[in-house]
């Protein structure tokens, strides 16, 4: 547990209004955002994996304040990142995880203002994007692969596990689950499946894009990559740069995060030479340090502690 700023307080009356800041699964970008929101005065509690293993908490419902160690915290903004169910079994047993998981949805529920919003899952999100005209690929899910290839009848597919990375802790085992393409000869032999995958066309030669959305701020990168999963299989071998977000990519990104009310939202797209896009997904919970890393910029992190900054002081604290 880390505090940024005087969040020091004793009673319940007297409960400091605080940002809280949480990871489940101890990356990178929240501790980012916490080191640009000290210098702007902003009072911010950072918890990760070990907190939730140590520390004492408790969370009073009905009156909206959070006791840690001793300290009596109002949260006003809350960022809950990666503490879904099956994310945080992944590193503890499940029925803890649930019971985490349930506490920080109570926490967002009592909170003010709250990230990165909701979102619907995977093909909820590509449905939503085709009734607004967006062209998404089509999409099977299957753990009889060679009967979703025949149905999709193209050329090439890709067979995808989503967030594979955050159900599986130990990185040895990811290439085995990397997204792997596939071409129709290939796709029909594919043997069963003992848990449902996604099946996908797949989409050659258009660019990949990866567009963040930060109440309304957007940061767009270029993925120049070999190969699906490359970025978590061989990220040395993968090319990132900073680039200008297309008109019919923003127009996609800013309507649909309008239409689920997302504030931060993680944008997987392909553009075509034409400039429309392929919406393929948005990951309310996306990670972007790695993206920064690779460009030399921080763009993501510093509208990301803008945007929670401005919402601290909208809460009126």
């Amino acid at each position: 547990m880390r505090c940024v700023g005087d969040i020091e307080s004793g009673r319940v009356e007297d409960a400091a209004p605080v940002v809280v800041l949480v990871d489940g699964v101890g990356g990178g970008e929240t501790a980012a955002v916490a080191r640009l929101l000290a210098p702007l005065g902003t009072p911010t509690l950072l918890l990760g994996p070990a907190d939730l293993a140590a520390g004492a908490f408790a969370l009073d419902v009905s009156r909206g304040v959070l006791e840690i160690e001793g300290r009596i915290l109002r949260p006003v903004v809350s960022w809950i990142r990666l503490c879904g169910i099956g994310a945080l079994a992944a590193r503890s047993h499940p029925l803890k995880a649930q019971a985490w998981s349930r506490f920080f949805k109570q926490l967002a529920a009592v909170t003010p203002e709250t990230l990165p919003g909701p979102a619907p899952d995977g093909i909820a999100q590509l449905r939503d994007a085709e009734r607004h005209g967006f062209r998404v690929p089509r999409t099977v899910l299957a753990t009889d692969v060679a009967a979703a290839a025949s149905r999709l009848n193209a050329p090439r597919i890709i067979v995808k596990s989503p967030d594979f990375r955050l159900y599986t802790a130990d990185r040895e085992r990811w290439p085995a689950l990397a997204p792997v393409v596939l071409d129709r000869d290939a796709a029909l032999a594919h043997p069963r499946v003992e848990r449902p995958v996604v099946v996908q066309e797949h989409l050659a030669g258009a660019r990949e894009l990866r567009v963040y959305h930060l109440n309304e701020a957007l940061c767009a990168f270029e993925v120049h990559a070999d190969q699906p999963g490359q970025i978590w299989t061989d990220p040395d071998g993968v090319k990132v740069e900073w680039v200008s977000c297309p008109p019919e990519a923003e127009r996609a990104v800013r309507r649909l995060c309008a239409t689920w009310g997302l504030r931060y939202g993680a944008f997987d797209l392909l553009i075509e030479d034409d400039g429309s896009p392929w919406f393929l997904e948005a990951n309310a919970d996306g990670d972007w340090r790695w993206y920064e890393r690779k460009t030399g910029r921080s763009d993501v992190s510093f509208l990301a502690a803008v945007m929670v900054r401005e919402l601290y002081v909208r809460s009126g604290s």
